[in-house]
């Protein structure tokens, strides 16, 4: 017959914690090391030279004020636009 003897629950429940926070060690270092992997692509990345934004002036238009894109620019609806050309 088994017994629940004093000297079995505590091996039991040493034997419970061990596993218990042996998977939460295990856990955590996965973790620590998604963490730094994740950290060294992102400063890889960072170190890259992002794509080129070409930038476009603008000029300001003669008759509302407001600034549009030289090359680009199109009429603001008025009759009197000069870019509505």
């Amino acid at each position: 017959m088994i017994g629940f003897s004093l000297p079995k629950l505590l091996l039991f429940l040493l034997l419970f914690a061990f596993v218990w926070f042996g998977f939460r060690y295990v856990n955590r270092v996965e973790q620590i090391r998604r963490a730094v992997r994740d950290e060294v692509k992102r400063r890889q990345q960072a170190g890259r030279k992002p794509a080129s934004i070409e930038a476009e002036d603008l000029v300001k238009c003669g008759r509302c004020g407001a600034y549009v894109a030289a090359r680009s620019a199109a009429s603001c609806g008025r009759t009197d636009c000069p870019w509505g050309r």
